[in-house]
C-alpha cells in the first residue's frame, strides 16, 4: 500500500549515495596521483635545465680565454655539487684540416655532478677548439 497514491519513490538510496561518493573518491585520488607526478616531473625538468646551463656558462668562461692550457680545474657549484674540466691537445688530428704549425687542436672536457633531491646526476659536455699555439 502507497501512502501518497500517484507518485513514485523520489530521491536515493544509502547504497546508491556510497557507490557515488565511492566513484567520486577515486577520481579524486586519481587527480591527486596525476598532479603528484607533474610536479615530480617538473621539479627534475628545472633541476636539469639548471645544470645545463650552469654547464654551459662554465664551458663558455674555458672556451673565452685566450690561451687554453693543457691539464686539468674542477670547481664547487653553489647549489651542492661540482664540476672537472680537462683540456688536451690532439695529437694526431685530422691531416686534411693543414693546421700548420701557428694553430693546434684542443679538447675541451667538462663534467659536473649536481644534485638532485637525494641523488647525484652527472652531466659531461665535450667539445674543440681551435687555438694558436703557445710556441709555435
Amino acid at each position: 500500500m502507497k501512502i501518497f497514491p500517484g507518485r513514485g519513490h523520489r530521491g536515493f538510496t544509502l547504497l546508491e549515495v556510497m557507490v557515488a561518493m565511492t566513484i567520486v573518491g577515486l577520481g579524486v585520488v586519481t587527480l591527486l596521483q596525476i598532479f603528484s607526478v607533474g610536479l615530480r616531473l617538473g621539479t627534475r625538468s628545472n633541476a636539469q635545465t639548471e645544470a645545463s646551463a650552469q654547464s654551459a656558462r662554465i664551458m663558455d668562461e674555458l672556451l673565452a680565454r685566450p690561451i687554453l692550457r693543457d691539464g686539468s680545474e674542477s670547481g664547487k657549484l653553489a647549489q651542492g655539487g661540482h664540476w672537472r674540466a680537462q683540456i688536451q691537445t690532439l695529437r694526431d688530428s685530422t691531416p686534411s684540416l693543414n693546421l700548420g704549425s701557428h694553430w693546434e687542436l684542443k679538447e675541451v672536457g667538462l663534467e659536473m655532478i649536481v644534485a638532485d633531491g637525494d641523488r647525484e646526476r652527472r652531466l659531461e659536455l665535450k667539445t674543440l677548439r681551435l687555438a694558436r699555439k703557445a710556441n709555435p
